[in-house]
């Protein structure tokens, strides 16, 4: 699985040869006519496809680091036939830290049923997942047959700029920096201009992603600048309050130790100008590489460019103030959000597998474990050993070393560290002062292991070690990702959880409820419950599904003192 996600998904050098069908010509008011193709569905019918769509000008030589420039009109008919390779990334979740994909990456993908009544459908625009450092757009691993069969909306999925290309900054206008989460707004931009003539309601536009895209969600939640681009959210799988996902807070010192590995002279005696031009005019791979130095312990931190606080006044800025503050704080676009998240360990296996796989890594992390399992749960800098010994502690967790016996239950420490106490703090918080009567919250908790799992690819071997529903396993059963998880057979359980699960997510992008049997208020929030959330349990030949309160929060205190 980890050579085909290295391999297939992240070259995608290939052309995609499922296309089929009569060619499809759609006109777009100021930019030109465009001719799609028709696509295979998953259990329904062929759909029709337009891929490879420029929405912004190529992101290369003097519009490198810098804010996105919208598409201009071309002439004649675009070829719309074909999906685009994926951007420039180093994927720091395969071995040997492979670099792919092309910088000229920013094409979207419109996706409709062939069969449609007078009315707009509800548009869902897709925002891959990967960390902020890898995934893709292209069909082959944001793929939308399992939507499609549905043939009740159109989707959208968005490309954006990765790594240091999506998110280096200078702290000033010179280089600001949220370049990725630019890339996603005017994205939005382009789908409030243009969706209305593939038939689909601008006004009834949901925002959606697992992981690095579920974050997303949240971060054009509580930017202004993307208030009215849509009307729906869901958050899966990750939030901006997870401490993976930390607010650089001295993005200049960053540029500078980039600039410092890449060979540029004189780095201390140049101004932000003359800093940005420089790192603009390097060979991009070199900044890709050059990432290697912000590690501590091999791939940790996981996400090393991250989102910046821009100045007030700055051009164009997707934040002036940090956002977990004002998310915190009520200074958020309040609209109707879904947030969903896996088990516990499986959750956590993300950070933990790829180490206990690894016998040497294992034998480092248990020589220095209190100092190593702290940079797993993403701890903040300076944290103590007497601190991870107490989170230990809360758990009744004892000695320190990770084994065939301990792998589960400290999986389960880093995917409360990680995702549940994120998704916890991010709901009950939303509760609190946002109008859900007109925004309803909505959650649910995904914990079946179903014929497929995504945890090989967090370990790198074939060996499952028992964590249950791993990261991204609910999108399995929501996207097709065709280049690295084979299909599942079309009898199968899994074929029946994907259109449950389809189905519900289409219900939210038309009426902002996930599921009639839940509800949310503020005063669910307790020590153990939390507002109703949907449970997708159980495991092969044995699905089961019921609406569930209770939530285990054993260090939530000293997660809400370390960050908060």
């Amino acid at each position: 699985m980890r050579l085909l996600w290295s391999g297939a998904l992240l070259t995608l050098a290939f052309c995609w040869l499922s296309v089929t069908g009569d060619s499809l010509d759609v006109c777009l008011k100021d930019l030109g006519c465009l001719r799609g193709t028709h696509m295979p569905g998953y259990q329904g019918e062929e759909f029709e496809a337009f891929m490879g769509i420029p929405f912004a000008q190529p992101p290369v030589d003097s519009l490198r680091l810098r804010n996105p420039v919208p598409a201009i009109a071309w002439e004649g008919i675009f070829d719309a036939g074909t999906a685009k390779d994926s951007c420039l990334q180093r994927n720091y979740f395969v071995e040997k830290w492979p670099v792919s994909g092309v910088e000229d990456c920013l094409y979207l993908n419109v996706y409709r049923p062939k069969r449609r009544d007078r009315n707009p459908l509800p548009v869902m625009v897709y925002i891959h997942s990967g960390a902020f450092l890898s995934g893709s757009a292209h069909p082959a691993a944001s793929g939308p047959e399992y939507l499609m069969d549905t043939e009740q909306v159109i989707m959208v999925s968005v490309p954006y700029r990765l790594g240091p290309l999506g998110f280096l900054s200078t702290g000033d206008t010179n280089m600001p920096g949220n370049f990725a989460l630019k890339d996603q707004r005017l994205a939005l931009k382009w789908v409030q201009q243009h969706i209305a003539d593939f038939e689909g309601d601008p006004q009834l536009v949901t925002i959606f992603g697992h992981s690095a895209g579920g974050m997303s969600a949240q971060y054009h939640m509580l930017s202004p600048s993307s208030k009215g681009l849509f009307q729906r959210a869901m958050s899966l799988d990750g939030t901006v309050l997870s401490p993976l996902l930390k607010i650089n807070r001295d993005p200049l010192a960053q540029a500078m130790q980039i600039a410092v590995v890449t060979g540029i002279e004189n780095v201390d005696s140049l101004s932000t100008k003359d800093l940005a031009q420089a790192l603009r005019e390097l060979d991009p791979i070199k900044l890709l590489t050059a990432v290697d130095s912000l590690k501590v312990w091999e791939n940790f931190p996981f996400i090393s460019n991250t989102p910046v606080v821009e100045p007030v006044g700055c051009p164009e800025a997707f934040f002036t103030e940090d956002p977990v503050q004002a998310h915190l704080e009520g200074r958020i676009n309040q609209v109707p959000w879904l947030l969903g998240i896996n088990s516990r360990s499986g959750e956590g296996s993300l950070a933990l597998l790829h180490v206990f796989d690894n016998q040497n890594l294992r034998t480092e992390l248990n020589e220095r474990f209190l100092e190593h399992f702290s940079q797993i749960l993403h701890l903040p800098d300076g944290t103590s050993p007497q601190v991870v010994r107490e989170i230990l502690d809360a758990y009744g967790f004892e000695g320190e070393t990770i084994s065939n016996d301990t792998l589960v239950p400290l999986a389960e420490i880093s995917g409360d560290f990680g995702f549940y106490y994120p998704l916890y703090e991010s709901a009950s918080t939303y509760a609190s002062y946002a109008n859900l009567q007109e925004n309803p919250l909505s959650l649910y908790v995904f914990e079946y292991r179903g014929l497929r799992t995504l945890s090989p690819l967090f370990s790198g071997s074939s060996v499952e070690y028992g964590v249950g529903a791993a990261h991204m396993d609910d999108a399995l059963h929501a996207i097709r990702i065709s280049a690295i998880v084979e299909d599942y057979p079309k009898d199968s359980e899994d074929a029946e959880v994907i259109k449950l699960m389809t189905s519900l997510m289409v219900d939210f992008a038309k009426t902002g409820i996930f599921h009639s049997g839940t509800s949310c208020k503020a005063s669910d929030f307790t020590d153990h419950e939390m507002c109703s959330y949907v449970h997708f349990g159980g495991t092969i030949g044995n699905y089961k599904e019921d609406i569930l309160k209770d939530v285990q929060l054993p260090a939530y205190p000293i997660w809400k003192r370390l960050f908060f």
